[in-house]
């Protein structure tokens, strides 16, 4: 069993889901076993690329000051000296008091300034490029905005990629509790409330999905399976 290349052009898988889903891991996991699947046959390789990536090209100093705090990392570097003040490449916006399908406190959305928004299209565009050349892609997104979504869509088509999408789901409780041990010092670092928040607003832009898996029910060798399974029933796994 292999991608199938009678229809032509590369694969992109798109796994769309909130902060401390378990994207990451499950995004790793599928990598493995399309590898094993393609015995280092090039044009059934794939790459795995992410929305986190954004970060590794910001400065540190471009940090925001919450950011740097979570990190425990040095305040004296940062070009920003208080939060909001418009000088951080990002930040976290409290909307607690914000309609959404959960509610409750602390809920955070995820805000780039224009430096940093310049970065995101960028990192979009070059997985168009990845796609482009023929390279099959794993992209792990956390698509908070239907601007992203539609950016990311827009790319993905123009490339001539075959596009196949997969839901994360989980439930708060259990992302909460992902969320709380994730303060460990590193660029993993989450904010209390940006999983909460994150769950209401990445699956409310209308992505249609292939498959749908649930982190909270299913190990990641179980949603792996059941990603396989739809993607030999799109006829992708020949």
């Amino acid at each position: 069993m292999n991608i199938s290349t009678e229809k032509g052009g590369p694969v992109a898988i798109l796994v769309n889901g909130p902060s401390s889903s378990g994207k990451s891991t499950l995004c790793r996991a599928l990598q493995d076993r399309l590898t094993d699947l393609a015995n280092g046959h090039p044009d059934a390789s794939f790459a795995r690329v992410a929305f986190d990536d954004v970060v590794l090209l910001i400065s540190d100093k471009l940090y925001p000051v919450s950011f740097m705090k979570l990190q425990g990392g040095d305040l004296g570097r940062l070009v920003s000296r208080e939060p909001h003040d418009g000088r951080a490449a990002f930040e976290y916006i409290d909307e607690s008091h914000a309609a959404g399908q959960h509610g409750g406190s602390p809920r955070l959305r995820l805000a780039l300034n224009p430096h940093g928004r310049k970065l995101l299209s960028g990192l979009h565009r070059s997985w168009g490029k990845h796609l482009e050349l023929g390279t099959n892609l794993i992209i792990d997104h956390f698509l908070q905005e239907g601007e992203w979504k539609e950016e990311v869509l827009g790319i993905l088509r123009d490339s001539g990629a075959r596009t196949f999408c997969v839901g994360v789901y989980c439930s708060v409780a259990e992302l909460e509790r992902r969320e709380s041990t994730r303060g460990d010092g590193g660029v993993e670092g989450r904010p209390l409330g940006l999983a909460r928040r994150s769950d209401e607003l990445c699956h409310s832009h209308n992505l249609t999905y292939d498959v749908t898996v649930r982190t909270d029910e299913c190990s990641t060798a179980e949603s792996v399976d059941a990603i396989m399974a739809a993607l030999r029933g799109t006829g992708l796994l020949a």
